[in-house]
């Protein structure tokens, strides 16, 4: 505990900015709400309205956090879930699409076409517009640069079973 309080410590003065506490909580592999952080941030500080926290105050606290297994987040299993929702619930599914017919002439049939995509994936593209689009939206950068980290099945399909892996913090240590 100590030696990540250390890392974002002001000059060797056993105090850490108010403001890295929540990265410090979460490096740890604890997950609190942000009503959860603002309450532990609070009892860091005690009856003090300062910017920063002493080490002695980070450690009763973070130490108890830790035995009491509070803010323990989410396993692999459960961010597998919500992810395969996201993925139309992680069935095998076809997907219609329109696409911009190749001729002149007119389009085959009522112009839909039927796309097929594995079980445990979500498109590129669908991702994308979750990430830019719903709750805590991402700017289209943020999102670009997140995707480009993510495990592909192909060049256009997430791997939503090593991307769950990939989103669930370590398990908190002591």
């Amino acid at each position: 505990l100590t030696e990540v309080f250390t890392f974002f410590q002001d000059k060797d003065k056993n105090v850490v900015s108010v403001k890295d506490i929540p990265t410090i909580i979460r490096t740890l592999g604890l997950v609190p709400s942000e009503a959860e952080m603002r309450k532990t941030v609070a009892a860091m500080l005690g009856d003090e309205s300062a910017d920063t926290v002493h080490l002695a105050a980070f450690l009763t606290i973070a130490k108890k956090l830790i035995l009491d297994r509070r803010f323990p987040g989410s396993n692999k299993e459960e961010v597998g879930r919500a992810l395969a929702v996201l993925a139309k619930e992680g069935r095998n599914y076809l997907e219609e699409t329109h696409p911009k017919p190749e001729s002149k002439g007119g389009v085959y049939g009522d112009g839909k076409k039927t796309v097929f995509r594995p079980a445990g994936s979500l498109s590129r593209e669908d991702l994308l517009r979750l990430l830019t689009c719903e709750g805590e939206a991402l700017t289209q950068d943020e999102a670009e640069e997140l995707i480009l980290s993510l495990p592909m099945k192909d060049s256009d399909l997430v791997d939503l079973d090593q991307y769950a892996a990939q989103l669930v913090p370590p398990a908190p240590f002591l």
